[in-house]
């Protein structure tokens, strides 16, 4: 049964949530609590498998989005929670919810968008559902992956001595989201890949695939809420704490411009910005050099390493000077007062 008590945030309404659906059967292999649900096949397969929704108003707009570009980043998204666990995505599931006031040729446009993402990604869209909504566009995409079930990698393993390594730099969707709602002006040399960044996410699923494949990574998760927010979900599955280097975060200069403009920390967009979809993993220190010849090898950047796993369960971050104190919280769907830069 599900407890009467109302949670507060995320993270406690996902806990309540499971309490109240019980266990899964034996071939789910991980339900809540991933990135992916997982489903063993046998014979070594697995399914992954995945589902998420934008909503207007929350997640964007169409006064700075088209449609078109709406279609591709639904997709995007959620081929990322397929990368977060090393896996290879197979098929697409779309349910829209659209304005009957609206055109449907906007509709027709977020299809078409969707379609041609998955045309590039080398995935099919075989169906979904369309509804009439009264409360603005909401997309919702399911991906149903694959991957041989030895090579899955989770949340939870993470181990105390551990490297945490990012795929690219941090908070240019969010810095490209305050661009868009007028709130920055910076020169548009400097704009360009931070627009990029925030409307058309590009999900590292070559690096995941890696990563799976040659055993490089111990832990692994995407950047969809922030630093803040998915290196506490790591850190709590693995049963560690973590320790980041604040002079190792990658940031890009045209985040600590537009950080300037809206008079924040350019740290702060890098940390808890989120919307970022990049891949996030622990791996052991022996393993560091293999791990970057294998990056290189396949023609991707090198990873970024920006912290260690440590014992505990504290999230913490070092200044330059040796200074230690708390990461705080990151973005929340449902705390929407805690600081967090998608205003």
């Amino acid at each position: 049964m599900f407890m009467r008590e109302s949670p507060k945030g995320e993270v406690e309404l996902i806990l309540k949530l499971a309490q109240g659906f019980g266990a899964g059967p034996p071939e789910v292999v991980a339900g809540i609590g991933d990135d992916c649900a997982v489903i063993d096949l046998g014979q070594g397969e697995a399914w992954l498998w995945t589902v998420d929704t934008l909503v207007e108003g929350v997640h964007f707009e169409l006064s700075y989005m088209s449609p078109a570009q709406l279609g591709r980043k639904a997709l995007a998204v959620n081929l990322s929670d397929i990368a977060a666990m090393g896996g290879e995505a197979r098929y697409v599931l779309l349910s829209l919810g659209w304005p009957p006031e609206r055109e449907l040729a906007g509709a027709v446009a977020l299809g078409e968008g969707l379609a041609q993402a998955g045309r590039d990604y080398g995935v099919s869209v075989i169906g979904g559902d369309t509804v009439a909504s009264p409360g603005g566009v909401a997309v919702t995409i399911t991906v149903l992956g694959r991957a041989p079930a030895v090579e899955i990698i989770r949340r939870g393993g993470a181990q105390v001595g551990d490297l945490i390594y990012v795929t690219g730099r941090l908070g240019e969707a969010a810095a490209g989201l305050a661009i868009l709602q007028g709130r920055a002006d910076i020169p548009a040399e400097l704009a360009a890949p931070l627009l990029k960044a925030h409307l058309e996410p590009q999900p590292r699923l070559a690096a995941g695939r890696l990563l799976a494949q040659k055993r490089l990574a111990t832990a692994l998760i995407d950047l969809s809420d922030g630093v803040a927010s998915d290196l506490r979900h790591l850190c709590r599955a693995s049963g560690v704490g973590a320790v980041l280097r604040l002079e190792w975060i990658p940031i890009s200069p045209g985040v600590v411009e537009v950080a300037k403009a809206i008079n924040r920390d350019s740290l702060e967009l890098a940390l808890r910005g989120g919307e970022d979809y990049e891949l996030m993993f622990t791996s052991a220190p022996k393993l560091r050099q293999p791990l970057l010849q294998a990056f290189a090898k396949i023609g991707i950047p090198p990873p970024i390493q920006i912290g260690e796993i440590i014992p505990g369960g504290d999230i913490l971050v070092m200044t330059p000077a040796g200074e230690k104190k708390d990461l705080g919280v990151g973005y929340d769907h449902f705390l929407l007062d805690r600081g967090v830069v998608r205003d």
